[in-house]
Formats: structure tokens, sequence, C-alpha cells
């Protein structure tokens, strides 16, 4: 829909020059000389935008305005004037003028202002549409508000809450039942941010317009979701007090985890031309030194001086275990960069977790864990590689196993089981500190880590291995303490 343009000036050849250059970007243009016509014209039509000069034969400017404003009171007005003074400017501002436009002007500049000041009465009407529909669908139609996929929360002056939808059961966990005369910063807010929200309320209810926002709810279970938030102050008149500060919400976690996952993915990205481009040069120098040393180690085998020997045998073997390590690092940066196309192929994962389980038990006993299997040949098989399905259960029982080192009791428990669809996860649960919901969402980011030496590249390699393999891995809270790392692999098809 075309955007209405009302121009009031007596000079008509300037008027119609400023006509003729909004039409050019295809808006409506009305024309009058005074203030007068200027009422009848916007009495017939509401306008969007008023180009109103100070000085007219039957009043001034600014004398006009709060007349115009009764009939389009979304619209904005710029003032013009060919002899400005501070007193008009000061009136100008206190009646709300969206621009004080000095005679001569430029036309780009006209079209500038004048696109800006259309851009906020769109916004206005846009807002003032949305807390209309909310009110409606609040007095008129609440099923409508027990149905729908947004977080409708109704708080009352005090602050109490006395509306709650299914989905904010949904999202928060805590029942209407629940919810329903508590402190709503108490049941929906994490602590740290309850002095922006509260802020923001304030002004709602001030009538002050507010900003789409995001914020963390605080789920009943101690999880964490992100929702963006609407507020909208509702009263049956507008002079009437405060009746209820609805608030809308939207859970966006999952979208907000998408975006991260394509970030992640721009990033893997990079990092694989980053990786290709220094691993030659990178390994050329760890060769020699790894030459080097050895023969540096066989030099001081020869020594006479047995302290010496010693010690050169002592820092030889250091440098040799740092060199190692550095080159198991880049492997790892290879591993996880480089496009890889595997080989899948029928097999039978219970002999996988079998020979790894055989592998790590010496070293979960030597940090004190058990590890108990309950994975039996039943199972149907998998399309995997076994080579890296190998790797990505060392990756996550190591991971395991790190976690509940120095804590007595420690167990970690591997089962398998045919999904609801159709395919084989495999679990690995522990009895350890558990992870937080904000951690879940970055373990398999590249450099997270929550190790002090670790390199926050074990498990996105593991993902990575998983992606490729057309799975789904995720690690969760264990009801009742404990971490789940749950890998979800494709069965193979048998044809008979």
């Amino acid at each position: 829909m075309k955007a209405h343009i009302l121009i009031v000036d007596d000079n008509i050849d300037l008027a119609e020059n400023i006509a003729e250059l909004f039409e050019e970007v295809g808006a409506a243009v009305t024309i009058s000389s005074d203030g007068a016509g200027a009422l009848a014209q916007a009495k017939r039509r509401a306008f969007d935008l008023a180009v109103v000069d100070v000085r007219l034969p039957d009043m001034t400017g600014v004398e006009l305005l709060p007349s115009l404003r009764q009939f389009s009171p979304g619209g904005e007005v710029l003032l013009m004037t060919g002899n400005a003074s501070l007193d008009t400017a000061i009136e100008a501002v206190r009646q709300g003028v969206f621009a004080y436009v000095q005679k001569p002007f430029a036309p780009d500049d006209m079209l500038a202002l004048a696109e800006r000041a259309l851009a906020q009465v769109e916004l206005r009407k846009e807002r003032e549409r949305l807390a209309a529909e909310l009110s409606r669908s609040e007095r008129r139609h609440r099923g409508v508000v027990e149905t729908v996929e947004s977080l409708i929360i109704g708080v009352d002056p005090q602050g109490a809450i006395v509306m709650w939808n299914p989905c904010a059961t949904k999202v928060s966990g805590w029942t209407a039942e629940e919810a329903i005369g508590r402190d709503f910063f108490s049941v929906v807010v994490v602590e740290e941010q309850r002095p922006a929200f509260a802020e923001l309320i304030d002004k709602a209810r001030a009538g002050e317009r507010t900003p789409e926002f995001q914020s963390t709810v605080a789920r009943k279970d101690g999880g964490e979701r992100t929702v963006r938030w609407n507020l909208a102050p509702l009263k049956q008149d507008r002079d009437d007090p405060l009746e209820l500060l609805l608030l809308a919400g939207t859970d966006v976690t999952a979208r907000l985890d998408l975006e991260k996952r394509a970030a992640d993915a721009e990033a893997m990205a990079s990092l694989a031309t980053l990786t290709t481009a220094l691993a030659h040069e990178i390994r050329n120098p760890l060769n020699a030194a790894i030459l080097q040393l050895e023969l540096l180690s066989r030099i001081g085998a020869k020594v006479q001086d047995e302290r010496a020997r010693r010690r050169l045998g002592n820092s030889t073997k250091l440098v040799q275990s740092e060199i190692r390590r550095l080159s198991q690092l880049l492997e790892e940066f290879l591993g996880l960069a480089r496009p890889r196309n595997f080989d899948l192929y029928p097999l039978a994962l219970h002999q996988v977790v079998h020979d790894v389980v055989s592998m790590q038990r010496p070293v979960a006993a030597s940090a004190g864990v058990e590890l108990r299997s309950r994975v039996g040949e039943a199972l149907p098989q998998v399309l995997g590689d076994r080579a890296k399905l190998t790797q990505v259960l060392i990756n996550l029982l190591v991971n395991a196993i790190d976690a509940l080192r120095e804590r007595e009791g420690g167990l970690i428990e591997i089962d398998a089981a045919r999904g609801d669809d159709g395919r084989l996860v495999i679990s690995l649960a522990d009895n350890g500190p558990g992870i937080g919901d904000k951690v879940a969402r970055d373990v398999f980011r590249p450099f997270f880590s929550t190790k002090e030496t670790g390199t926050g590249l074990g498990l996105a390699i593991v993902k990575k291995i998983v992606d490729l393999h057309g799975g789904h891995v995720e690690l969760v809270a264990r009801p009742g303490g404990g971490t789940i790392a749950r890998v979800s692999l494709k069965c193979a098809v048998t044809r008979l």
C-alpha cells in the first residue's frame, strides 16, 4: 500500500516540486495551501507523513499540528521554515515533530528524512497491530491462548502471575497451579537477568514502548531455555489503570542452536583450509626434531659420566614426549578439519564395544572406575567404519573416566538398544558430577573443554565422525546424577 503524504504550504510551486519528488518514489501526495484545507484533507484521508510550512495564511504550522494529529495520530510531521527561530524549534519539539527542516533544503535530504519518518510510522503500525491482536486474543479468544505454541503469561500490577498457558508449562516445567499466585521473577527469570527484566517491565507498565528482547528461562528441573519476549500492558481504556501485563514469549533455543551449528560449520570450513596449509610446514620441522633427538639420545647413551648421561636422557625423553604430543595434536587437527568419506559396511557393534572395553578396563581400574557392559550379540548390525567407531567409543569412554577420577565408587555402564526411529542407540552412563544444559550445548564445539589440559578437540572429532555416519551424538544429564553419552547409528539392512 502506498504511503500517503500531505504537503501544507502556501507556496504552491514549492509544494508541487516536493510532491513530484515524493511521487517519483511511489508515494501518494495531497497538497493544501492553508491550515483549514489541510484539516479537511486529513479528515477525508489519514496521512502517514505531513510536510508542513511554519507560516500559513490562516494559522501557523505549529498551531495546526494538534488538530492535524487528531485525524492521523500515527503519522509523523516534518516542519519547514525559511526563518527558523529558537521559540519555533522548541515548540516543534514539544509537539513531537519528527524533524525541523530549514529552507532551502536538498532534495536528497528531504527524501532521506521522509524515508526515516515513514519507517517509524510503519514500525509503530506493526507494533500497535500486534499489541491489539494480543489484547483481543486474551479478552475474546482464550481458547487460542491455551493452544498457541507461545508462552502467554499474565502478571498483575504487584508482579504476581495470574495467567499461565500450557506452552509456558511445556517450556518451564511449572504447571499453572504451581505458577499462578507466585512472583513472576522467582518462577521464570534466572537471577542474574532479573534487574534488566524488571526495568523493561516497569517501562511497559508506565505505557512506554519496549523492544522485543531475549532472556533465559529457568526450568523447574534446573535446566534453561532461551525465550524471546514481547510485552503488552492490557487496559480497558487508555486512561484506566493497568489491569494486566501480558508477556508473550517464543522459545528460540532450538533456533539458536541451529544458528550456532551453522556458524560452527563455517568455522570448520575455515579451519580445514588453514590446517591443510600449515600441516606440511609443521610436520617437516617436527620430523627433523624427532630425528635429531634420536641421534642426541644415542650420543647421550655413550657419555661416560653417569649423572650427566641420566640428566641428558631424561631431558631427551621429556622433549620427545612433548613433540609426540604436538604431533598427536596436529593429527587431531587434520582429523577434525579434513572432509572424509567413510566406507560404511555392516558390522556387529557388540564386537566393537567388547574390544574398546577390554582396552580401556585397565585405564579405568587405575582411575578407580568400574566398567560394566550389557551390549549383547542379539542387536542388529549397524552401518559404519570399525576403526572410526572405535575412536568414537574410546573418546567418549576416556571422557567419562576423566570425569570420575578421584571419585569413590565411579561406575560407567554401557548399553545399547533399538530406538523408536529404528536406529541403534548406544549409551555410556556414568555416576559423575553431571553436565549442565549450557555445557551440553557447547561440548561438541571445537576447542571447548572443561578440562585444564584438554585441547577441546576430542568430542568435536566424535561429533564429526558420527555426523559422517549419518548418526547423532549427545551428552545429557542423567536423572539422579551423572551424565549419559548417546550415539545413534543407522542399522544395516540385510537382504534375504
